[in-house]
Formats: structure tokens, sequence, C-alpha cells
């Protein structure tokens, strides 16, 4: 029933009222591996590698203060699939080589893929202001929750440090350069509606 349907509201003397239901779900699960070769002969590296999966679902619609005792469309919670947080794969390599004379060069490189993104239809379909997934499509299919998936990313940093002596203390002098390969990290439109859909919104 809508809103403005006073004597259908659980509590009619009340106007709109936010509520934060704790009764979401998640589930992680995770292959972690990791080598490292500490310093010695003035080197050292490490590299880990995950493999992993992150679902969750939305809490359920309330009606007042309990929850509705009946199914309801997927859109408006309880439905149980990958997470927009999900990322399938992640690895970083990093390095440290003590040159020699107080130099020391450093570097990590990173690199994701399998980014899950919230997709939506755009548009307050259901009205229902600020809650709700907003994935209803005017012929009334949903858009598959959390199905886009974002560009790889890649990115190298590195870092150069000079030991100066000064007597009893001494003086480190750092420079550090991030995504020193100039590498794009996109971010595309996940907005089915929007006319830029698909296409790169944002980069780094």
């Amino acid at each position: 029933y809508p809103f403005s349907d006073v004597s259908r509201r659980a509590f009619p003397d009340f106007g709109l009222i936010s509520m934060s239901v704790r009764t979401g779900r998640s589930s992680y699960h995770a292959l972690q591996t990791s080598v490292t070769k500490w310093l010695s002969n003035r080197w050292q590296a490490a590299a880990t590698y995950t493999l992993s999966g992150l679902w969750d679902a939305h809490a359920r619609p309330h009606s007042g203060l309990d929850q509705v005792p009946f199914e309801t469309a997927p859109d408006l919670g309880g439905e149980f699939t990958l997470s927009e947080y999900d990322q399938r794969h992640r690895a970083v390599f990093n390095g440290i080589w003590q040159v020699g004379r107080g130099f020391q060069l450093s570097g990590l490189h990173y690199f994701g893929a399998g980014n899950r993104a919230s997709s939506i239809y755009g548009g307050d379909r259901r009205v229902l202001g600020a809650g709700g997934e907003q994935r209803l499509r005017p012929d009334g299919t949903l858009v598959p929750k959390n199905s886009f998936i974002q560009p790889a990313q890649n990115r190298t940093d590195i870092r150069v440090q000079q030991r100066v002596p000064l007597g009893r203390i001494s003086l480190d002098l750092i420079a550090e350069a991030f995504n020193v390969f100039n590498r794009p990290n996109w971010t595309l439109e996940t907005q089915e509606s929007s006319a830029d859909f698909g296409e790169r919104v944002a980069g780094q």
C-alpha cells in the first residue's frame, strides 16, 4: 500500500521514521597464499595471492517493528548473492633492495581482477524514497544483483631512499612515485538507464 494511505500504516500517528535493520548476512570464503624471502644478501621480497568469494544479503523488509512474514520481491531484501564488494583475484608483490652506501630501492605491484560492483536500473520505481535497490526495470524485470564486473586494476609504486650520515645522527631522503607506468584503472558506469552505461566514468 502507498505510504500516503494513513489507514494502512502500522503507526498512523507517526510520519516517516528512519530505521536501520541489522538482519543482513554475509559469507566469505578464500584461499590466501604468501611467500616471503627475508632480508639477506641485501634484499628481501614478498608475494601474496588471494582467491576469494564474498556473498551477502540485505535485510528483508519490515512492517513497523516486525519483519514481514511473507516472501517479497528479491530487490526488497533477502536475496543472497555475490556481494558488490566481492573481488575474485588479488595479488601483491613487494621488494626491497639495499643497493649500498645508504641507498635503498623498494617497490610494490598490485593486481586486482573480478572486482564486482552494484548494478541498478536507476530511478525510484517502487516509490521507496531513500530505500530500495533501484533494480526494477520499466518492464517489470529486475537488474541482476551485483552482476557488473569492473575492469582489472594494475598499479606499480616505487620508493628510493638515501641515508646521509651526519655525525651521530643520519638523515633519510625519501622520494616516492605512485602508478609509475601511468596505467589507467577505470571505473565504469553501472546504471542501466544512464546514457553512459558501461562507459568510463572515473580513473586513476
